[in-house]
């Protein structure tokens, strides 16, 4: 992957803008000494190895409470700690920056607009009159990094929106990408936005936008033209706002393949997967898996009730089948967040106490956070894996079933509503909305036989990318784009 980024920028370095820091530095409070942790996220697991090989800076929020202790008097320090071959900047926030900026305006708002939940969506000017301060604050610092230097900037996500018109403005010959990782939402719902131009105006500031499907790309491309006044080119898929070009493409983004692979085959797992199959049924028995953050887009209520209605309307699937869900905790200090838990805790205890038996349970809730290695392990024991979102950019969990899933034999169930279910051939489509319909094509899945399940699998395996082809087709695109702007994009 390095070598597909020095293709296409031969003698730029690289910068990377993100809210989410790939390390941080936290106290280990009974040992009284300082730690490294490397924040869950493909993202960052994925783009840490090419800054190593590469060099560069990667630009964050210090997030963690040891985070200013070792860097230096420009808020520098060389990661990783154990072979140091970048360097990571770090931005301070309060915690009126936390407040208003991440829980407030990105998550409050920019958040539930884009997965399409207006009711959920909270307006506050000092959310917003935060946010711009913070990705001014964002802007410099890549200004700072880029100083002197030739430089191929990629921001990430719907936290710096406004960020890249900062930095075009002071930087014009910079080259500037950024790929918003959620949805983006149709114009009628975009309208809600009331600053919604000066965002749209700061993403126009890129080169190349880049967002995980077609259709929110078009959805993009409409509310710049709708919205900004922006010239859009609907055969060329860009944007033009006062004399800038953006080019609007869609990557989606997938997983390191080779490394669920890996932890699902490791030695010993055929023990271990008949000792979960023991703990979770009896023999014979059927397992389901879901995985999500317990956030209102994924659809847990919706899939609760799917659930229940199938043990119902089935009661041959009782004491059969069992289903596994992993719901990690998210965004606590956010009411609606915290109501969703306590609301999926009490659906789960609801079906468990109407179907359950002494011998048998019929859903298994665990909230926290398993490693990528353990939920390979997850995957590959589970039957069927269901995917309800109700709004999803992506959904990485589709795909990390299907890596998992090298026996073939699993069945995955996807909402129609996911990124996913654009370009995944092979899976049953749900419609998360219809409990009836979810509940019917989970009786099917697990009545599939195996041949059948091993034709669809096969199918999703042929349609399934890895992460570092995703990066590889962002950095030929975005080159190609950067050569072709005046002077090859020279300084």
């Amino acid at each position: 992957m390095p070598v597909r980024f020095r293709e296409a920028f031969p003698d730029r370095q690289l910068i990377v803008v993100s809210n989410r820091e790939p390390y941080e530095h936290r106290w280990v409070q009974e040992m009284g000494e300082l730690e490294v942790i490397r924040p869950a996220g493909g993202l960052t697991s994925a783009l840490d190895p090419v800054l190593q090989a590469l060099g560069g800076t990667w630009i964050a929020w210090g997030s963690g409470d040891g985070d200013a202790e070792v860097v230096d008097e420009h808020d520098r320090v060389r990661v990783p700690p154990e072979a140091p071959s970048y360097t990571l900047r770090r931005l301070w926030l309060d915690q009126r920056d936390i407040h208003h900026y991440y829980l407030g305006f990105s998550n409050q708002f920019l958040w539930p607009l884009c997965h399409l939940r207006p009711a959920l969506t909270r307006i506050r000017r000092r959310h917003w009159e935060r946010y711009g301060d913070v990705n001014r604050r964002f802007a410099e610092a890549v200004l700072e990094e880029a100083a002197g230097q030739r430089a191929a900037v990629w921001f990430h996500d719907y936290h710096l929106a406004l960020a890249p018109a900062h930095v075009r403005a002071r930087r014009p010959e910079l080259t500037l990408a950024h790929f918003w990782h959620i949805p983006w939402p149709p114009v009628e719902v975009y309208r809600i936005a009331t600053q919604g131009a000066e965002l749209l105006r700061g993403l126009l500031a890129n080169d190349l936008m880049g967002f995980q499907v077609r259709p929110f790309a078009d959805n993009f491309l409409r509310c710049a033209q709708t919205m900004a006044g922006a010239e859009v080119d609907w055969d060329r898929s860009t944007a033009t706002l006062d004399g800038h070009t953006c080019h609007v493409r869609a990557f989606p983004i997938s997983i390191d393949v080779d490394a669920y692979v890996e932890a699902a085959t490791r030695p010993g797992i055929d023990a271990q997967l008949a000792r979960l199959k023991r703990r979770f049924t009896g023999v014979g028995g059927q397992v389901g898996i879901g995985v999500d953050r317990l956030d209102y887009s994924k659809g847990l209520p919706e899939r609760l009730k799917a659930l229940d209605l199938m043990w119902l309307q089935y009661p041959e699937l009782r004491e059969r089948f069992t289903f596994l869900q992993v719901a990690v905790p998210s965004r606590t200090d956010i009411e609606a967040y915290d109501e969703l838990s306590h609301k999926v805790e009490r659906l789960v205890w609801q079906i468990n106490d109407r179907f359950g038996t002494g011998i048998w349970q019929p859903i298994h809730l665990l909230k926290e956070h398993l490693p990528a290695s353990r939920l390979a392990v997850l995957y590959r024991m589970a039957d069927v894996c269901v995917v309800s979102s109700l709004q999803d950019g992506m959904n990485l969990v589709a795909k990390e079933y299907v890596a998992s899933q090298v026996d073939g034999t699993g069945v995955l169930l996807l909402s129609l509503f996911t990124g996913a279910s654009e370009e995944m051939d092979g899976a049953i489509d749900v419609n998360p909305y219809d409990p009836e319909n979810l509940a019917e094509r989970l009786r099917e899945a697990l009545e599939m036989p195996v041949e059948e399940r091993k034709k669809r699998m096969r199918r999703l395996k042929a349609s399934l990318r890895t992460i570092y082809d995703w990066m590889a087709e962002i950095f030929a695109t975005w080159g190609r784009l950067a050569a072709s702007q005046p002077g090859g994009g020279q300084t």
